[in-house]
């Protein structure tokens, strides 16, 4: 019995006195969060057979447009502060290539700038950052779409793509948004 007398005096001391000073619950207010989002956004793979026939390449661009859906919600365009996109690109032609990344919104209008990259023949690790910060470039809010260009560029001796010599062009495109919350 004088074990539990004990015990429970113990228990009402600790319980009464307390090491904790005055609790600031304001300190929520102050706390920023800042997610960081990847997204896969255009990935192709054009082969011989897509730019060119026996005899003849295709002179014009290639262009494919996407729908893009990562500022279809009012808090990722409040938030967003920044993306950095990751361009690879695995060219096995013995060509050079220019390839457009654009941003449109929802009546094709650019929203941005277009980021060119420029592919020598033969490269298979290119390799390219860019960095969008929103805060200088509002407008990039706007965006609904991606399109991509591209283009075969003239070979320097007259020569064509050889539709039997196998041989292609790979493109990975991703981002990381950056947003901010409080």
């Amino acid at each position: 019995m004088k074990l539990f007398l004990r015990f429970c005096l113990l228990v009402i001391v600790f319980s009464s006195t307390s090491c904790v000073d005055n609790i600031d619950f304001d300190q929520a207010d102050d706390i920023e969060i800042t997610p960081a989002v990847n997204v896969a956004l255009m990935s192709f793979d054009i082969t011989q057979n897509d730019i060119a026939i026996p005899g003849m390449e295709i002179v014009n661009p290639l262009s494919q447009t996407s729908e893009f859906t990562a500022l279809d919600n009012d808090t990722a365009r409040e938030n967003l502060e920044r993306v950095i996109l990751n361009f690879e690109i695995n060219n096995q032609f013995n060509r050079n290539f220019r390839l457009e990344f654009i941003f449109l919104d929802e009546a094709d209008n650019m929203t941005d700038d277009a980021i060119v990259l420029n592919v020598d023949a033969n490269n298979a690790n290119f390799t390219l950052e860019e960095e969008i910060i929103v805060a200088n470039n509002a407008s990039f809010l706007r965006t609904r779409k991606i399109q991509i260009r591209l283009t075969l560029l003239p070979s320097a001796d007259g020569s064509i793509v050889d539709v039997n010599v196998p041989s292609s062009l790979i493109f990975k495109s991703a981002g990381t948004f950056y947003f901010r919350t409080n």
